[in-house]
């Protein structure tokens, strides 16, 4: 997972929103994202003279998980703290905002037209093609943001993009940079691997037991566990009290006739000149010479006259009424007079008639179907804001969810996965296992938050109690322990033997023969290249580091029925055929990656210009504490 969040988090800037608009959400904290403060208790970071705080912190952390788990559900806040991705994530933050203070001292800013216009073309923001205010204020309300928020990482993005771009664009690979990488992917490497299976060792002592018990704790704690309360909000449920009046539906039929299909087409060609003396011309000679030989009196040919398929509501848009009514008035092949509107002279003729039009009845399924997903959208987004405004007025749950036709169900202390305990079965069923993670992104004290589980669906969730990380005592996990010591012995056991072949080897025994020394099965023999195994998935360890490990070198690799003894022999260059059948294709995938690489590189550079002061303390003590242990854990 980890290797996903890194390349995620590396690309410059980062989705972050829906996957819909690019945007890092750097710091989308309440006030200006340019403005200067001192850092208050609890920041991770001051860039020149911006604060990023923890708060800021947990919701990238929060954000990012949410995106990840489009590609992959099983990804937890849990997991990527324990692999390392919360650094990652400040680090990020860190060079984001840094782009965004070089920028600022550069003149560089983004205008509100400009940010208006990347809303507006957002289309989770949109309702039938176009911008919708209501959609806008649910979506981002269900996405945690407020209107500032957006705009100000928006407002970043377009900042760091004009940063970036010039430095980035049109890079190239040259010819001398691309042949070591290519000849590293074709070279052959041969050589063999050994298997030293685990050794049963002396059933483990008490002192052992325990010794191993207190260095090894953070295995046998339970995690953070928080208890909480929630109520389902079920899309479909809302939609079903949405479905719109009839008289709903004829009246947006009436209003948009065109929009359901309901207006009879042509097909239109049209020619369009600036004053009447030619525009007479023109239509004089269409018609004693035909409409393709008049236009081109005024320079037109037929790629320019054909306007295709139009209804009158829309050919009355794009010319004016007097236009359309002129040109929907005449049988097939019949051409207008001249007709003036802003744009100059109109010569139209009736290529050919389209369909007659839909009735209301025929355009009804997809009228109901657009006004209950408006209608639906609505409501939610009414009850999301109702929800929401109660909580912070102090409302209790209870009545909330009475008011909104709610129920209330109640979850005991479960850790983020669902588990009540270490090793425990999910106290949750699969589709409600997203709720136990939303109640770790709140405390006891926030109340009431509307969270999205996706599918539709959300739900109103109140965080109860927190449980803290717990060890279990060591009597009720004795025998858990117990046959880890057993295990770790026989590693241990079975390490020493293979730590005696390697030292064997560099001796200048051959690896067959120091093998055999050991009374282990002869090993088997390897041979392969990088570019073999590139883009497969899932490529075992043993292959990787066979492929990674120098020549006349032994490694040694763990794995849960013992250790692997890799051996490279030689190493053959790549013939020149070989090279040259990936060597383009190489340097494109080289090129594709130089302005990610160049990109970085510029991040990095903008932190040493305007300055950044780093709490790595604290960083480390968000990271423990998503990871579930406590400050005292490693």
């Amino acid at each position: 997972m980890i290797s996903f969040i890194r390349k995620w988090l590396t690309s410059w800037p980062v989705i972050a929103l829906l996957g819909l608009v690019l945007v890092a959400f750097a710091v989308t904290g309440v006030g200006d994202p340019f403005g200067g403060s001192a850092a208050p208790a609890g920041s991770i970071a001051k860039v020149g003279s911006q604060v990023i705080t923890e708060q800021q912190l947990l919701q990238q952390v929060d954000r990012i998980v949410r995106n990840a788990r489009a590609q992959d559900p099983k990804i937890t806040q849990t997991q990527l703290a324990k692999e390392g991705g919360v650094p990652l994530i400040a680090e990020q933050m860190i060079g984001t905002a840094a782009l965004e203070r070089l920028a600022a001292s550069m003149g560089i800013t983004a205008s509100d037209r400009a940010v208006g216009a990347e809303i507006g073309g957002i289309a989770a923001f949109q309702s039938g093609g176009k911008f919708d205010e209501p959609t806008y204020r649910r979506v981002i309300a269900e996405q945690q943001l407020s209107d500032r928020d957006l705009r100000n990482g928006i407002a970043g993005d377009i900042v760091r993009k004009q940063l970036i771009t010039p430095v980035t664009a049109a890079l190239q690979v040259p010819r001398g940079m691309a042949e070591p990488y290519v000849r590293l992917l074709a070279d052959v490497h041969t050589g063999s691997v050994a298997i030293v299976p685990l050794i049963a060792a002396a059933p483990p002592t008490d002192a052992e037991i325990a010794a191993f018990y207190k260095a090894n704790t953070a295995r046998f704690t339970i995690p953070e566990r928080r208890s909480f309360r929630f109520a389902m909000i079920e899309r479909a449920a809302v939609a079903a009290r949405s479905v719109p009046a009839e008289a709903d539906v004829a009246a947006a039929f009436a209003k948009d006739p065109a929009r359901y299909g309901g207006e009879a087409t042509r097909s239109l060609s049209q020619v369009v000149v600036a004053d009447e003396a030619k525009a007479r011309e023109v239509a004089s000679a269409a018609a004693s010479k035909g409409f393709a030989a008049a236009a081109l009196l005024a320079g037109f040919g037929p790629a320019d006259t054909g306007i295709g398929t139009q209804s009158q509501s829309q050919f009355g848009a794009a010319t004016s009424p007097a236009v359309a009514a002129a040109a929907f008035a005449l049988p097939i092949g019949g051409i207008t007079a001249p007709i003036k509107s802003d744009f100059g002279w109109h010569i139209v003729k009736v290529e050919a008639l389209g369909s007659a039009g839909k009735s209301l009845d025929q355009a009804r399924p997809a009228i109901v179907a657009e006004l209950s997903k408006r209608n639906t959208d609505t409501a939610l987004g009414t009850l999301v804001a109702k929800i929401e405004d109660g909580a912070e007025a102090g409302q209790s749950f209870a009545d909330l969810a009475k008011a909104a036709g709610l129920t209330i169900a109640t979850v005991p202390a479960v850790t983020k996965e669902g588990r009540t305990g270490a090793g425990a079965t999910t106290a949750l069923p699969a589709n409600l296992l997203p709720l136990a993670a939303k109640a770790f992104g709140h405390e006891p004290q926030d109340g009431v938050a509307v969270e999205d589980l996706g599918g539709g669906n959300l739900a109103a969730i109140e965080t109860v109690q927190v449980l803290p990380p717990t060890p279990q005592p060591l009597a009720e996990v004795r025998a858990e322990v117990t046959a880890a010591v057993a295990t770790d012995k026989a590693m241990q056991a079975a390490k020493r033997r293979a730590d005696a072949v390697i030292a064997a080897v560099k001796r200048g025994t051959p690896f067959a023969a120091a093998v055999a020394a050991q009374g282990l099965a002869a090993p088997q023999p390897l041979a392969g290249r990088r570019m073999d195994v590139l883009n497969q998935p899932n490529v075992p360890g043993v292959i990787t580091a066979f492929l990674s490990t120098p020549v006349k070198t032994v490694r040694a690799l763990p794995g849960s029925q013992g250790w692997a003894l890799v051996n490279v022999d030689r190493i053959e260059p790549a013939s020149a055929s070989a090279i040259a059948a990936i060597f383009d294709s190489t340097r494109r995938e080289l090129a594709a990656q130089a302005p990610q690489e160049f990109g970085n590189a510029f991040a990095i550079a903008a932190t040493r210009t305007v300055g950044v002061e780093r709490n790595m303390a604290q960083v480390n003590t968000v990271s423990r504490r998503l990871s579930g242990l406590s400050d005292g854990q490693q």
